[in-house]
C-alpha cells in the first residue's frame, strides 16, 4: 500500500507554522502560537523589556510528554537567543532584555513543540535614532 505523502502547507511538522487569519485562530494555532509583548516603538541603543507567551490565546498543555521544547527569538534573520524548556514547567512563558541598533525585520519568536512542530509568532517594532 502507497504511504500519503504531504505538501509542506498541509503537514504540520514540515517548515514554520503560522496562523492562515489572525483574527479566525484554530485551537492548535491559539496552543502553539508565540505571542510578543514588547513596545511598538523603542529608541536605537536602549533596552527594553520583551516577554513571549507559547499559548497566549490558550494554555499550551506543558507536561513531559507534550511541552515546548525552546524558543529562539529573531530580528528579520539575525538570531538574538534561545530559552530552552521542558516538560516539568508549569507554563512557557519569559521576559528578555533586548536592545537593538537598527530594525531589520520584525522581532520573531520561533517555539519549537515535541509533537506539533515549529510555529512562529512576529512582532513590529520601530527603531528610531
Amino acid at each position: 500500500m502507497a504511504q500519503k505523502r504531504y505538501r509542506c502547507d498541509e503537514d504540520i511538522l514540515c517548515g514554520i507554522n503560522t496562523p492562515a487569519d489572525m483574527d479566525s485562530l484554530t485551537e492548535l494555532e491559539e496552543k502553539h502560537l508565540p505571542v510578543i509583548d514588547a513596545p511598538d516603538k523603542v529608541n536605537r541603543g536602549e533596552s527594553f523589556d520583551m516577554a513571549v507567551e507559547v499559548g497566549g490565546h490558550r494554555a499550551h498543555p506543558n507536561e513531559p510528554a507534550h511541552f515546548i521544547e525552546w524558543v529562539e527569538i529573531y530580528c528579520g534573520e539575525t538570531f538574538l537567543g534561545r530559552i530552552s524548556l521542558s516538560g516539568s514547567m508549569s507554563y512557557p512563558k519569559f521576559t528578555m532584555r533586548l536592545r537593538l541598533s537598527r530594525a531589520h525585520g520584525p522581532i520573531k519568536a520561533r517555539a519549537k513543540c515535541n509533537i506539533h512542530g515549529l510555529w512562529e509568532g512576529t512582532k513590529d517594532i520601530e527603531v528610531s535614532s
